[in-house]
């Protein structure tokens, strides 16, 4: 009985589809389909159902995944767990990532990462979609929190500081006398927003908060436009602040009443197991130790 057999089965179970299982396995349909046939006659069971429009799972199908899956899973765990050498940590890390975040320093530390493990495929999707990772067979993906899961480990790993900034065009137009600015103005000046109807929230020193209804001059759902209508003098925008500077626009000073910006927590996300797949757990602590500054970089492990 062959495994690889098994591992397409479960695929096929886990899609209902044997071209979608085909994609993600990156193997023909026809492949599959022998797969699918050889394992059934192997076991002396039909595990699927088959018509012109689904697959389904048989009872013994269903069976057959519930009680293997796990084992699949493991068995890979383990034989991944079996050395600490980076050359032979291999696999695939499917990973999914915020868009601004995700090609600024998750890419970056995932690019290193896959610098010093170079047996695992690295496959980075960047969305602000919350995709379900374990219907789309995700490794591991990167989310700003809250995050809720009853069936994923969630590990906080960077709070990423934001700030309030605009064109020095906007500035001089808008804001002559550079002042401080108050929940009045920035609820008055025009803005440029990624969730309609979403408050800005900000920390006072004191620990309390506070809520501004930004002036929506522009919607946007996606914070590199965003940062673009702000170069081009469009209102005030809200984002990450070292993309901010990057962009070369002006970080406002803000009234004490209003405090500043609110950092938001970034998230490593991933499926509970009984084990973690060594490669995911190694990218986890890469991206946690390098997010964490120079000191966690000059802790990491040389390179293989």
């Amino acid at each position: 009985m062959s495994l690889d057999d098994l591992r397409v089965v479960i695929a096929v179970a886990n899609h209902g589809s044997f071209i979608a299982a085909a994609q993600r396995t990156h193997v023909p349909t026809s492949t599959v389909s022998r797969a699918v046939a050889r394992f059934e006659e192997e076991v002396g069971v039909r595990l699927f159902q088959r018509t012109s429009r689904r697959v389904s799972l048989t009872h013994e199908g269903a069976v057959l995944l519930e009680r293997a899956a796990p084992l699949l899973d493991e068995l890979g765990e383990v034989v991944d767990r079996l050395s600490d050498d980076s050359a032979r940590v291999a696999g695939r890390l499917r990973v999914t990532a915020p868009v601004v975040s995700g090609a600024g320093r998750i890419g970056a530390t995932l690019l290193s990462f896959a610098e010093a493990y170079p047996k695992v495929a690295v496959e980075l999707s960047l969305t602000n979609a919350v995709v379900d990772i374990i219907e789309d067979g995700i490794d591991l993906a990167f989310r700003a929190g809250p995050v809720e899961g009853a069936d994923l480990i969630v590990q906080r790993i960077w709070s990423v500081p934001f700030a309030l900034a605009a064109s020095r065009s906007f500035v001089q137009r808008e804001i002559p006398r550079r002042k401080a600015l108050d929940a009045s103005a920035l609820e008055s000046l025009p803005a440029i927003v990624t969730h309609p109807g979403r408050p800005w929230r900000f920390r006072r020193e004191d620990g309390s908060s506070c809520e501004i209804h930004p002036h929506a001059r522009f919607c946007v759902n996606d914070p590199r436009v965003a940062i673009e209508a702000a170069q081009r003098g469009l209102g005030l925008v809200r984002a990450q602040r070292d993309v901010l500077a990057a962009a070369g626009l002006v970080a406002l000073e803000l009234a004490r009443d209003v405090g500043e910006p609110e950092s938001r927590d970034l998230y490593a996300v991933y499926p509970s197991r009984r084990l973690v797949p060594k490669r995911v757990a190694l990218a986890v602590e890469w991206v946690a130790r390098e997010l964490a500054g120079p000191e966690g970089a000059r802790k990491r492990p040389p390179s293989a």
